[in-house]
């Protein structure tokens, strides 16, 4: 049966249909048509049944309770709980009648009813929902809870070393606070995985964020519960229990975060006790809570704590809704109030002490909390395998995990020997071997994964990695790794540093990991550098071979490093172009030495190369340039332009090498080619130069002898060099003998000295041999006598045999060779021997003379002389040769059989490298990889590049990002589902997740590489297009969680682009404002399961994309800064959502705490009430307000004010954040100013009552006593918001008549409280502040005229009774005032941190809410004397005194620069009302004194600071004024401080929105200066004379004088350039600037010429900078006053244009018409600033084609990134004013009227009407509405229209399109006739102009309405009309012969 229909009917408006639709479903019921089952299943019905009561009609009503009852019977009425029926009904029972509430009770009985088993669990099943129901309920307590984790030992008192931060201060809770967390932690243990989900979802959106984090350390039942359900997995179907499990471990771990942040913040610093045990209340007198009915309790009837009084009928609901009770039980019935006793001030029981409730053993909670450390290493343990899975969410939780680690555990860990320490040691190191099993997990390959998994592993292994070295960074100082760290992290730390791909996408986190790598293992770190240098000369090699320009250095370097990586890359393509390079430095001879030299080293290094293929590939290389050089095929080319190419061969090195090394390799291939190079040369004479053939003599000499050793017939080289050391005149080869004579002759001492050794035993024949020497030595002798005496010289020798052979004449020789070995550097001896070898034949082989051994020696060491040094002029190049012993090369020992044994040198190349062992590095899996990464990326000339060529084949590089990020974008535009748009986005955030890991916040990170693609389409979709199922719902989720975590992340100046991408999305969507409306929308019910499905409940979607969005649009109002359409739209939204007056949906906590979030992050910026079209500010405020004073009565008023749980404190907090914001917004922007009466909260009456008693702020005043002390400051800060008023001063005096102290002495409480935090008591300051603005009595007669008596006192011994300022003098000295305030001043504290933390500034958790209260710093409220305000509203308050004695408590809390800038603030309203008695009291207490030490400026608070000193400055001053005779012994440091403050430089602060702050600390000392030296002269004149003389040029550089005398135009315009823009002076200076240029000519010109335009539109690009910037900003809304500026210097110069050409050229020449267009956002925002440049462009058009051609042109889009709400600028500054005259509002005339002027002078252009016609601007005006029947007017928007028109129509282009226009010619013959007689035919000269056209006459003559009107012109009164008319008519009659057919003229 299908009974939707039935259902809805009995909510029907009319009450007929109503009741038969319920009498219909009652009698259904009994007859049995219908069963209770059925209709359980209707959630609609138990809605509409319970809504049946808000009709004002409500009849049946037993009808509708009986239908209830039944329903409430059955085990699925849960329903009925879940759309808020106890709360309902709750409310209806005491409005009903005594027999209706029977059935009440009987409803709340059943719905109390537990059941004995769960839902979804059978006890007969066998293999599902098996488990014993967990203990729950409201009254019993849970037992012990067993758990598997193993707890570290208790540290509540530690003073361990191990610990920076141990435990969170206790907090004791309520038995309901118990009881709820009880609750919980059962229901996380339960076999019921969907409650185990509700209960997830519960703890994160609603508890969580109730309780203080710390609540969830102190008693960690549930946090172990958390942990245990990490251990759910995909494997069993409920992964998505352990998805929310760890979201809420992620959600208490920022919680924490900020916790720690709120301890160590000085100003919320306290040392004020717990008040859990001070429950106390209030009571009000019976006129202004009227009846009640209570059922407290005893223990609550005596609480002295302040409540409110509302509804106090309690029941313990379990929910946190309830008040402190200590009873467990929940009666519905009534009773009688009890009598009110006397009650004692809410401060005078801030110390009591009562019991534990309900008996807990505070000791052993202690003991079994967790510490801060102990809770991070159990999140560690059990989130640490997750990585293996689900690694996105683990790394998001440890990432939180780790700052908190760090935060805790000290540095000395590694010290500490305790017990604690030691385990905790133990555990972390455990840990670190789990991550390194991670990362070998993730790092494992297997060829046979997709490429989707192997991604997701390489990005698995990079979150993990990065988390890693963060948690090492956070436990290990460097000098404990190497001892402390596991072996198996040190081996992943070695793999990670080996990852190339990883080091270049996270430079710093690779660093780290290398620096571990060092500390921890040296022979690792070793093969890592070895692989570093190997990866670089890869690298080079590749940049060898690919460099483009020849820098020859570079590439000479580059070379070598490629030649040393020959071992891993063998890419022999490198010696070929090493070879080639050599050739060509070596083929010039004005070659730089230095590249010769460098290049020849590569060249021998890969002649001599370890390496046979590359040695070989080098000598084929080299014969190839030989070959091309010498070669037969260049016989007929010039011998000169290729035979330089053999120069690089034709050094005694190359040849060396070839000759010694080259031909005697065992590699067939290389001694081949080194052969053929030998013979190439050798033969090569004929193809040489002379230059080149000389340069190989020189070459070849040193390496005869091991040439000559190769000589024979074998083969072709033997027999070469046989042929040419033959004697030949002709041949000119090296080894002829006149070549050698040559070489001997130009060595004259050489052979002088040789045969003075040789011939010394021949004494008798010296004279003789003398002269044959002579003639063979002397070169002008003819070479045959030279010959002759040669031979005679072998005679001599061989005839003195004997006295030769007495001579050792191989000792000579040797000495010879010894002792002048530097001389027989480039000679050759042996060729002296050569050319006698026929005589030293006979001499050598005599065998029957004697032995010939010496002369053999002797001919050998000659022969071999330059050989033997081959060694010193190979390995020391360069040097000074040095004495070295006679040795030979290995090789000629080898080749030549010598008579005697020499020492050998060269067995190898003396240019052979050792290679340094590489095989390890090639096996190496994890080098290897390294060394082909470096060597592709390189090749590819990095690695987009190499990505791009690996597109469509497998690869695991997944660490570059912008190819990752590219290939999520294409992969989200392509996909077809939504899993695959979940995996890229998935992917996207993981690569923003890993940045914020990695600390990566420079330009290079992710978001910015995003923000380089097109990745805006890709979302949109998602964004534009309203879901449709849960699957949409789903991926949508996902999409607006990445934008929150982008825009979260890495802020920057570059997200302006898409903050205003997102802002457009936002406000111009096809289905209107689809987000915000999703925020509306109501969650839908969880879809019903069936036993054993495992599925993700649907339910909790909607609550999950609701938090995403509104973290989305809190993100977005953060970033923007500044208010918009977006702030005021979904401001309108969040109130839908409150929805207070719908009672089911109101009590969803976790929407509600939502709601209120939202709002306060909504509220937090000033103006957010002011964009909303359709609603009026002050009625969006209003309703607001409504909301928010609905939801603290809801929430704490009803209840008592329950401000001792902590359930529900998270919407108390809110709420009240958001009314504080609220205040000063109403206060802002109402126009109603009796805005203060709406914060009365009205009470409510039962139904028989008449009217409601105003409670006034009564709900307000408890607050301050709240739990909470951001609760407490929240609050106190709407009271000093309301008590700027009088009528709020009143009513917080009158809420507080029943308060012992009454308001003064409960604020005096406050602020004198030592224990109390700075914020709290600096808003009690404010208020005070505020009271002493109003006018007090000074004495009882005059009380009687007072509205505002101020405080009363009454003594109760004397029974005198005191009001007003003596009242107050007697409080302020009872409660020892002034006292206190020189203790606060004394001991205030300048440092920015309670206690030392590393925690970064995060923006979560209930740091973001402290935050709001700076948003609105009180202002100063300036003091009256008496008698100086009328206001006259209040009544007297009789309070009792507020007595403190002097206890002091051993340990206060933090004062604060504030919290004294408040107390300054006080005192100097106290001097205004109790001038002498302050006077007295300050210079007692020397308050003055010790307030002037904190005279300085610290770098940590600036702007507290600065404010301090501006509130001091008018104490100060108002000191003075009172008692000009004042000691002021603290005056020379006091003006110290004065100066140093009046000469700081805003720059030098480092912020530029600190200039307000220090202009009005400014001001303040500059009337202290002022008033010291007019009441003190003569005291203080030569004080501040020196001071200023020591700070003269710095304060000169700062001040700057004012201008009286406004005459000549140079003198306004120098005074006008000099003066400040904050000085009033400056509008004076504009004004009469303006005045003097719009009436002087002669000032135009001098301000032309004095360059005004330029340095004004300069100006004006700057303050666009500025405004672009601050926009930026979030929280710093400023453009207002520059908008102001702009909107000066626009009117200055439009007064300068007016008719002044030169101007308007220079303006021209100054890009006037882009700067505007630039400014134009800025513009749309005032429309004052509008009008004043549309008036500025009108006048620099006027009659000036050159500035309407500037309008005209596009490219200066408008560059600002603010959103205006009337449209997008683009393309032209044209455009945009079209646009601005089509979109104008119409009452906003004066801007339509100017737009259209200004568009009618663009007009007369040809660009201007090429651009109206093109862009279809003129289409409007064809849509123009025809005026009104009888009017004479056409309206205003019609004569700007034809004026327009009229413009146009003076050239034929602008006739022609006007006619263009369908219907144009009969809409103007029709507004033609609206005209008022007065005013110009404007119309009808338009149709005139057109008749000029030939090409319109025959559309004109078509148009018998036109020809018409023309012909009925000619019988018009008017002369005027009748010109027209006539002229249009002849112009279509000339020259037009088709005139003649058309009829209609004719006629006429």
């Amino acid at each position: 049966m299908d009974l939707s229909a039935l259902i809805r009917k009995t909510g029907h408006s009319l009450v007929e249909i109503r009741v038969r639709a319920l009498r219909n479903i009652k009698s259904k019921l009994d007859h049995g048509l219908l069963g209770v089952p059925d209709l359980v299943q209707e959630r609609q019905l138990f809605v509409l049944l319970l809504e049946w009561f808000n009709f004002p009609e409500v009849p049946e009503k037993e009808v509708v309770l009986d239908v209830l009852c039944s329903l409430s019977k059955v085990p699925r009425a849960h329903m009925l709980r879940d759309v808020g029926a106890v709360e309902f009904l709750t409310q209806l029972s005491p409005n009903v009648e005594e027999q209706l509430r029977g059935i009440i009770d009987s409803i709340f009985d059943q719905l109390f009813h537990l059941p004995e088993t769960l839902p979804n669990c059978t006890p007969a099943s066998n293999n599902e929902c098996q488990f014993e129901p967990p203990v729950r309920g409201y009254f019993k307590k849970s037992g012990p809870v067993q758990t598997d984790i193993p707890p570290l030992r208790a540290a509540v008192n530690s003073t361990l070393r191990c610990l920076k931060f141990s435990t969170f201060p206790w907090l004791s809770l309520t038995p309901t606070d118990r009881h709820i967390l009880s609750s919980n932690e059962s229901s996380l243990r339960s076999n019921n995985q969907k409650l185990v989900w509700t209960t997830c979802e519960l703890l994160c959106d609603v508890i969580m964020q109730d309780f203080p984090a710390e609540i969830f350390l102190q008693r960690p039942s549930i946090v172990q519960g958390l942990l245990s359900l990490l251990r759910f997995d995909a494997q069993n179907g409920s992964s998505y229990i352990a998805h929310r499990a760890v979201s809420c471990m992620r959600q208490l771990c920022t919680n924490l975060r900020s916790r720690l942040r709120f301890h160590r913040d000085p100003s919320f610093c306290s040392s004020k006790q717990d008040p859990i045990s001070q429950n106390s209340s209030m009571s009000y007198s019976r006129e202004v809570r009227g009846t009640q009915h209570s059922v407290a309790s005893s223990t609550e009837e005596c609480s002295p704590r302040p409540s409110v009084v509302g509804r106090t009928g309690q029941r313990v609901r379990g929910d946190g809704q309830d008040g402190d009770t200590v009873s467990s039980s929940g009666s519905s019935s009534q009773g009688a109030a009890p009598p009110r006793r006397p009650l004692q001030s809410p401060m005078d029981t801030a110390h009591l002490e009562g019991p534990e409730l309900e008996g807990e053993d505070l000791l052993e909670l202690q003991m079994q909390q967790w510490n801060l450390t102990q809770f991070c290493v159990a999140t560690l343990e059990h989130t640490l395998p997750l990585l293996r899975t689900e690694f996105q969410r683990a790394v998001e939780l440890l990432s939180e995990t780790a700052l908190l680690l760090g935060a805790s555990v000290s540095e000395e860990l590694w010290d500490d020997p305790s017990l604690f320490a030691l385990e905790l040691k133990e555990r972390l190191q455990e840990c670190l071997e789990t991550l390194a099993d991670i990362l070998s997990y993730h790092s494992s390959r297997n060829t046979e994964q997709s490429e989707s998994l192997i991604v997701h592993h390489r990005m698995a292994y990079m979150a993990t990695a990065i988390f890693t070295i963060r948690l090492l960074q956070a436990l290990f100082p460097g000098e404990r790794a190497a001892e402390n760290m596991p072996e198996s992290v040190v081996a992943a730390i070695f793999q990670l540093c080996l990852d190339s791909p990883f080091s270049e996408a996270f430079p710093t986190i690779h660093e780290t990991a290398v620096a571990y790598l060092e500390m921890t293992s040296s022979d690792s770190f070793d093969l890592f550098r070895r692989v570093t240098r190997a990866a670089h000369s890869l690298e080079a090699t590749c940049a060898f071979l690919k460099e483009g320009e020849k820098n020859w250095l570079e590439l000479l370097e580059l070379g070598t490093y490629a030649v040393d990586g020959f071992p891993f890359h063998q890419h022999l393509p490198v010696v070929i172009e090493c070879v080639q390079m050599c050739s060509y430095m070596w083929k010039f001879a004005q070659a730089s030495p230095l590249l010769r030299k460098e290049s020849q080293k590569i060249f021998l290094k890969l002649l001599a190369y370890p390496l046979l293929p590359v040695k070989a590939e080098c000598y084929t290389c080299t014969l190839n340039l030989v070959k091309d050089s010498l070669g037969i095929q260049n016989v007929t080319r010039p011998v000169s332009s290729v035979s330089s190419g053999v120069h690089f061969v034709l050094h005694e090195r190359v040849l060396y090498e070839i000759c010694t090394f080259g031909l005697q390799d065992q590699a067939e291939k290389v001694n081949s080619a080194a052969k053929d190079i030998l013979l190439y040369l050798l033969k090569g004479r004929l193809m040489m130069t002379a230059e080149t053939w000389s340069k190989f003599n020189e070459a070849i000499y040193p390496v005869i002898p091991v040439l000559q050793s190769y000589a024979g017939t074998e083969d072709a080289l033997g027999n070469c060099i046989l042929l040419i050391s033959e004697a030949s005149d002709e041949a000119a080869v090296p080894f002829h003998p006149i070549n050698s004579i040559k070489a001997v002759v130009q060595n004259d001492t050489i052979i002088h000295c040789l045969f003075k050794i040789l011939l010394s035993p021949l004494c008798n024949q010296v004279e003789s041999v003398n002269k044959l020497y002579g003639v063979l030595t002397s070169e002008t002798v003819d070479l045959v006598l030279r010959r002759s005496a040669a031979e005679q010289l072998l005679v001599v020798l061989q005839g003195e045999k004997s006295a030769y052979n007495s001579t050792p004449s191989h000792e000579c020789s040797q000495s010879v060779i010894v002792s002048d070995r530097g001389h027989f550097t480039l000679v050759n001896l042996q060729s002296f021997f050569s050319y006698f070898d026929p005589s030293a034949s006979l001499i050598i082989k005599e065998s029957g003379q004697g032995d010939v051994s010496e002369a053999a020696a002797l001919m050998c060491l000659l022969l071999f002389d330059e050989i033997a040094r081959a060694d010193v002029w190979s390995d020391h190049s360069g040097n000074i040769p040095v004495v070295s012993p006679f040795s030979l090369p290995a090789s000629v020992i080898r080749r030549y059989s010598l008579p005697f044994q020499s020492a050998s040198h060269h067995v190898v190349s003396p240019y052979c490298s050792v290679l340094a062992p590489y095989a390890d590095l090639l096996t190496l899996r994890s080098a290897w990889e390294m060394l082909q990464v470096s060597w592709n990326r390189a090749w590819h000339s990095g690695i987009d590049h190499l990505v791009e060529q690996l597109r469509g084949h497998q690869s695991d590089i997944a660490d570059d990002i912008r190819s990752g990020l590219q290939d999520c974008v294409q992969a989200i535009l392509s996909a077809g589902s939504h899993a695959e748009v979940g995996i890229a986005l998935a992917r996207m955030k993981l690569y923003l997740l890993t940045d914020r890991l990695a600390l990566k916040h420079t330009g290079h990170n992710s978001k910015a590489t995003l923000q380089t693609l097109s990745w805006h389409p890709a979302l949109e979709r998602f964004l534009l297009v309203q879901p449709a199922c849960s699957e949409d719902e789903k991926l949508l989720v996902e999409v607006v969680s990445f934008l929150n975590m982008f825009f979260s992340q890495n802020r920057s100046n570059s997200d302006s682009e898409d903050l205003r991408w997102t802002l457009e999305l936002l406000l111009n969507q096809v289905s209107p404002n689809t987000l915000l409306n999703l925020v509306l929308r109501a969650e839908s019910p969880a879809r019903s399961q069936m036993p054993g499905e495992l599925e993700e409940p649907q339910a909790p979607v909607a609550r999950r994309l609701q938090r995403e969005l509104t973290g989305l649009f809190n993100t977005l109002l953060l970033r923007l800064g500044f208010t918009c359409a977006l702030e005021t739209q979904l401001a309108n939204r969040l109130l839908q959502c409150l929805r207070v007056s719908d009672a089911p949906h109101f009590y969803g906590l976790p929407s509600l705490e939502r709601t209120l979030r939202a709002m306060a992050h909504v509220s937090a910026l000033p103006g957010w009430s002011t964009h909303c079209p359709s609603l009026d500010p002050h009625m969006l405020c209003v309703k607001y307000l409504t909301g928010l004073l609905e939801v603290i009565s809801s929430f704490y008023v009803e209840w008592g004010g329950n401000s001792m749980s902590f359930m529900g404190k998270g919407v108390t907090k809110n709420a009240v954040i958001c009314l504080l914001h609220l205040s000063h917004e109403m206060m802002a922007e109402s126009k109603d100013k009796d805005w203060m009466s709406l914060w009365s909260l009205p009470h409510e009456q039962s139904a028989d009552e008449q009217s409601g008693a105003q409670l006034g702020l009564a709900w307000l005043v408890p607050l301050w006593v709240d739990r909470d002390p951001e609760v407490r400051c929240a609050s106190l800060g709407v009271g000093s918001a309301l008590s700027s008023v009088a009528s709020g001063c009143q009513a917080l005096s009158t809420s507080c008549q029943n308060i012992s102290g009454g308001l003064w002495g409960t604020l005096l409480n406050i602020l004198l409280e030592p224990q109390e935090s700075s914020m709290v008591r600096r808003e009690a300051a404010f208020i005070l502040q505020n009271l002493l603005v109003m006018p007090m009595p000074a004495n009882t007669e005059e009380a009687k005229n007072f509205a505002w008596q101020g405080p009363c006192v009454h003594d109760d011994t004397s029974g005198l009774a005191l009001v007003g300022l003596p009242a107050l003098q007697a409080l302020l000295y009872h409660c020892q005032f002034f006292e206190h305030v020189a203790q606060m001043t004394r001991t205030c504290y300048l440092g920015r941190q309670v206690f030392s933390s590393s925690l970064p500034r995060i923006s979560s958790g209930h740091g973001d809410l402290v935050a709001f209260f700076f948003f609105f710093l009180p202002h100063t409220f300036f003091f009256l004397s008496a008698g100086q305000s009328d206001l006259d509203s209040g009544d007297s308050v009789v309070s009792q005194v507020c007595q403190r004695g002097d206890e002091v408590s051993e340990q206060n809390a933090v004062v604060t620069p504030p919290l004294v800038t408040a107390l300054c603030g006080v005192l100097t309203n106290l001097l205004a009302v109790l001038p002498e008695f302050t006077l007295t009291a300050l210079t007692h207490n020397h308050i003055l004194h010790a307030m002037c030490v904190l005279l300085t400026v610290s770098p940590s608070q600036v702007q507290a600071l600065l404010q301090y000193v501006g509130s001091f400055s008018k104490l100060l001053q108002g000191a003075v004024v009172l008692q000009p005779d004042i000691q002021l012994d603290f005056l020379q440091p006091l003006l110290a401080h004065v100066f140093i403050l009046l000469t700081i430089k805003t720059s030098d602060l480092g912020k530029k929105d600190l200039d307000w702050a220090v202009f009005h600390t400014w001001a303040g000392l500059f009337m202290l200066l002022a008033t010291l030296l007019r009441r003190k002269s003569s005291a203080v004149f030569p004080s501040v004379s020196a001071a200023m003389g020591r700070h003269w040029q710095p304060f000169l550089g700062g001040a700057h004088s004012g201008v009286t005398d406004p005459v000549p135009p140079h003198y306004l315009l120098s005074h006008f350039a000099k003066t400040l823009p904050q000085d009033p002076l400056k509008k004076v200076i504009a004004r009469a600037l303006m005045s003097l240029l719009a009436s002087s000519p002669s000032a135009q010109t001098y301000a032309c010429e004095a360059g005004l335009i330029d340095s004004t539109v300069e100006q004006m690009k700057l303050w666009q900078t500025q405004l672009n910037l601050g926009s930026l900003r979030p929280g710093k809304p400023g453009h207002k006053k520059k908008v102001e500026d702009v909107k000066t210097a626009m009117e200055i110069v439009r007064n300068c244009l007016y008719q002044h050409n030169e101007s308007k050229a220079a303006a021209t020449d100054s890009r006037l018409a882009s700067v505007i267009h630039s400014l134009w956002p800025w513009l749309l925002l005032d429309d004052d600033a509008m009008a004043a440049a549309l008036e500025l462009l009108c006048v620099y058009t006027a009659n000036c084609s050159a500035a309407c051609s500037s309008l005209c042109s596009g490219g200066s889009g408008a560059s600002s990134g603010q959103a205006v709400a009337r449209g997008h600028v683009s393309n032209s500054l044209m455009h945009a004013v079209m646009r601005l005259a089509s979109q104008v509002a119409s009452e906003n005339s004066r801007v339509q009227a100017v737009a259209f002027s200004l568009l009618s002078n663009v007009a007369i252009t040809r660009d201007g009407k090429g651009l109206l016609h093109k862009s279809n601007f003129l289409q409007h005006f064809l849509s123009l509405p025809l005026p009104r029947s009888g009017s004479k007017s056409p309206g205003p928007l019609v004569s700007l229209w034809l004026q327009l028109l009229l413009n146009m129509s003076f050239d034929e282009d602008g006739q022609q399109m006007i006619v263009k226009l369908n219907g144009s010619l009969e809409l103007l013959v029709a507004l033609a006739q609206y005209r008022r007689p007065s005013t110009k035919p404007v119309a009808l000269l338009i149709l005139h102009n057109i008749c000029f056209s030939p090409a319109n006459k025959a559309k004109v003559l078509a148009s018998g309405k036109t020809v018409g009107l023309l012909a009925s012109c000619l019988d018009s009164n008017l002369l005027e009309v009748r010109a027209v008319g006539a002229s249009a008519l002849w112009a279509l009659l000339h020259n037009y012969q088709k005139v003649l057919t058309t009829g209609s003229l004719c006629a006429i």
